[in-house]
Formats: C-alpha cells, structure tokens, sequence
C-alpha cells in the first residue's frame, strides 16, 4: 500500500468502519437519487403524451362529426331559408375553425392542413350565397370531409409516432439506468472489498500471531498494519509471546531444579525402605512388611515421575547427534522394562520390523520407544494384542529430485479408541485424556509430549493414527538411512 494510501485509511477502527459504510452507501445513495430523477422525467414524457394523445384524437373526432353537422345545417338553410339555421352553420363553422387551429398546434398537419383553411374560406363564402348557389356548391363538403378524415388518419398516425418515440425513450431511460446500477454498483462492491481487505488484513495478521503464539513460534518482529486498536492489540500480544515464553524458560528452569533437589531424598527414602524391607534392622510384621513394601513401590513410582520430569527438560535443551540407530535393540529393551505389565495382562506381542535404521538420537528414539509401549501397555485391554511394525513411505523430493524415504514404526494395542475431544490434546504436557489407564500405576500426562517432541527434535513426528481403526495406533516417522527389505521376527 503507497503512502497516500496509508494517510487515507483512517487510523481508528470505528473511524474506519464509518467511512467505510458512507463510501460503499453513496454510490447507492447517488443510484437511487439518478433512477428517481429518470423516473420521473419518463412519467412527465408519458403524461404529457398520454394527453396530448387523447386531446388531439378527440378534436379530430369532434372535427368529423362537426363537418357532418355543418354540412347538414347547411343543407336545411337552402331549403328552409331559415335564419337560425344559418347563424347555427355559422357557429359550427366557428368551432370548426377554433378545433383545426389547436389540432395544428399538436400535429404537422402539412398540407392537408393547410387545404382545410382554404376550404373554409369557401365555406364562410357559401354561407352569404343565396339558396340556388348554396344546392349548388354545397358538393364542396365532399371534399371538405374526406380532407377532415384524412386530417384525422394522419392524427393518429402521429400520435402512434409519439407513443412509439416515447417507447423507444424509455427503452434508452432503461438502458442507461442498467449501466448506471451496474457502474455505481460495481463502484459499492469494489469499495466494501477494499474496506473489507482493509479490516481483515490486521485480523488475519492477528490470528497468524495467535496460531503463532499457540503453537509456540517466535512471533514475527513486523509490525501489524491498520486501524489503531488492531495494532495496538498486536503488539499486546507481542508483549504476551514473550511473557509467555519467559515464563516457560521459568518452569523449566523450576522443572530441573526440582527434579534434582527431590532425587536426593528420594535415593535416602528409597534406601531406608529397602534396609527395613530385607529386615537388616529386625524381623517385620506382616502388616509392617506390606507397609514397607508400599513405601518401595511408591518409591519406585516418584522415581519415575522424576525422571520423567528430568526427560521433558533435557528434551528442551540436550543437543540432538543423528546417526543410524538400530530400532530392534532399543524396542526389546523398552518391553522388557515393561515385561512384568505384559506378563500380568497376557498381551500378545506381535513385531514386524524391517531391516533398515532410523536417522535419529538413541536417546531420545529410547524415550520415544518407551513411552509408547509405556503407553500400550497400560491402556490395553488384558488378553489383548501390542502390535509393533515397521515400513518405509516415500516422502518429498529433495531439491536434487531424489527421492526421500521415511521410516515410519507404528505402536498399536487393542483397548478403548481415544475419544474425538482428546486426539488434539492428548500429546500436550501434564494433560491425560478421558480414558481409564488400566496400568498399576497411574500417567503424570507428559509421556506422549516427551515422545512427541524427541520426534520432533531429530527432524521427525509423532501422531496418532487415523487409518487404523481397530486398534489405538500412533506412528512414528523418521529418516531413512537405507532401505534393505522387510524381516519379521
């Protein structure tokens, strides 16, 4: 946008609203102002017409029937010789007269009209005839009342011409309005669509810093462009991006330092309940042993809250060395932590791997492999099936246009399907979906985010498979080092 762009739009929102309603309503305003002035410029012109139309044809009917009646006084003055009869064809003759001068007016009676006014001279004339010249002359009203109906066929052929020009004005009148409607018309749309680009472009500036600031991304240092509400509300929330990520730099600083100040009274807690457990300071009870033997499951089970916590922080910060990492290796060592909950379950395992390794950290691929089992395991169904397989997907081209594989190990296990409202959630921190976890002991709702942000750390993801509907599945994708053909075990 140019800079005398810039200095138009109005710098407040309300302000911008308001010219923006005036700008897109005057081109309607002026629109319906124009087709009202036209309006009533084709209402006059038909009017008037229509008027003119009616007058004209009734003088010209008048005209006929007064040439028969003049033509009939006339005829009964020669034979009767009476006076009044004359002075009535002489009123007649008058009236005559007056109707063809306003006829004239109206009409282009050419030379029919001009033939009628010099009949009337004739006719005046006969009037001061005697008897025996009036029943000779009076043949002249033949050819007085064919021009009179010849007058009146011309009258009306005038007056369709006028009715037809004033058609033929309303069709322009139609047209012109049409252009008109569609030129302001246009002119209201292309104004509400720069009003409107002008409103949403701060809006969807301001829902990409919202994503943004949901999903964690650095916000974008460009200022937002618009109405001064908008812009100020960006930089409201450039001020909350940060606060947000200062506070979580707070937590996972809080995170660690707690982590390690509870492992030391854990390890002194964790070595008093196995001394009086083995019963080196004397025999227990039954009910002491039980109760010992909690203290050293509990134990156990803050151990691994801890170390969990201790996984999500080094996640944040451990540097990532990629290299070629045998799955098979670490997958058995991850079961077999878990074999004593399989055992328990009965649940049949089922491995399909293929002989080819992941681009990834051991490390965090073991964190990744742990949790998901942990995850299997503990919300499967007892009797059920922990199904573990591995395939190569072509992915994108690379800028060479070689090909890119992606190794992709799937985590499957019978149990209850995960909930529409939970998918979305279930890989955020210390969040646990709606689900009954059917494990000993109970989720602290950061495995699933730790696995999926060590994916995420070696180039990779972690999602949860809509595929596969029979079973609760979630896929990990990562880099392909080589691509050798399947083997099953």
């Amino acid at each position: 946008m140019s800079n005398a762009a810039r200095g138009f739009v109005p710098r407040s929102l309300l302000r911008l609203v308001l010219v923006a309603f005036t700008l897109v309503l005057l081109p309607l305003i002026l629109l319906v102002i124009q087709n009202g002035r036209s309006l009533d410029r084709v209402i006059l012109l038909a009017q008037d017409g229509i008027e003119s139309a009616v007058v004209d044809t009734r003088r010209a009917s008048d005209m006929n029937d007064l040439a028969l009646e003049m033509e009939r006084a006339i005829r009964r003055y020669a034979v009767l010789e009476n006076p009044e009869l004359r002075q009535s064809y002489l009123r007649l003759l008058e009236r005559y007269r007056l109707e063809l001068e306003q006829l004239l007016l109206g009409i282009d009676g050419g030379t029919l009209g001009v033939s009628l006014q010099h009949q009337l001279v004739y006719l005046v004339d006969l009037a001061q005839a005697s008897n025996e010249q009036i029943r000779e002359r009076v043949v002249i009203f033949n050819s007085f009342s064919s021009t009179t109906l010849a007058l009146d066929r011309l009258t009306r052929a005038q007056i369709d011409g006028r009715i037809q020009q004033v058609r033929e004005h309303v069709i322009v009148v139609r047209q012109q309005l049409w252009m008109l409607s569609a030129a302001l018309g246009g002119a209201s749309l292309l104004l509400a669509l720069l009003f409107t680009y002008l409103i949403i472009r701060p809006v969807r500036q301001l829902e990409k810093r919202i994503l943004n600031l949901g999903a964690g991304v650095y916000p974008e240092e460009k200022p937002i462009r618009g109405p001064a509400e908008l812009v100020e509300l960006g930089d409201k929330l450039h001020w909350l991006h940060l606060r947000l990520r200062e506070l979580e730099a707070q937590k996972l600083q809080f995170l660690r330092h707690l982590s390690h100040e509870l492992k030391t009274p854990l390890a002194s807690l964790r070595e008093g309940a196995d001394l009086l457990l083995e019963q080196i300071t004397g025999p227990l009870t039954a009910d002491q042993e039980e109760i010992c033997e909690l203290l050293v499951h509990n134990s156990f089970r803050l151990q691994e809250l801890i170390e969990q916590l201790l996984d999500y922080n080094r996640i944040q910060q451990v540097q990532v060395y990629e290299e070629p990492v045998p799955v098979l290796p670490l997958l058995e060592q991850s079961l077999e932590a878990h074999r004593l909950t399989i055992d328990n379950k009965a649940l049949q395992v089922s491995i399909a791997l293929i002989d080819a390794c992941p681009l990834a950290d051991s490390h965090r691929l073991k964190l990744v492999l742990d949790n998901l089992i942990s995850n299997a395991v503990n919300y499967a169904d007892v009797g059920g099936v922990l199904q573990i397989k591995a395939h190569i997907t072509v992915g994108k081209l690379a800028a060479d246009k070689s090909t890119i594989t992606d190794y992709v190990l799937s985590v499957a296990n019978t149990g209850q399907a995960i909930p529409e409202q939970d998918r979305d959630r279930i890989f955020e921190p210390f969040v646990q979906g709606s689900q009954v976890r059917k494990g000993v002991l109970k989720g602290s709702g950061i495995g699933l985010s730790i696995a999926r942000e060590a994916a995420e750390s070696m180039g990779g993801k972690l999602v949860l498979s809509t595929t596969v509907t029979e079973l609760v599945c979630f896929e990990l994708s990562l880099p392909n080092n080589n691509d050798k053909g399947i083997k099953h075990e």
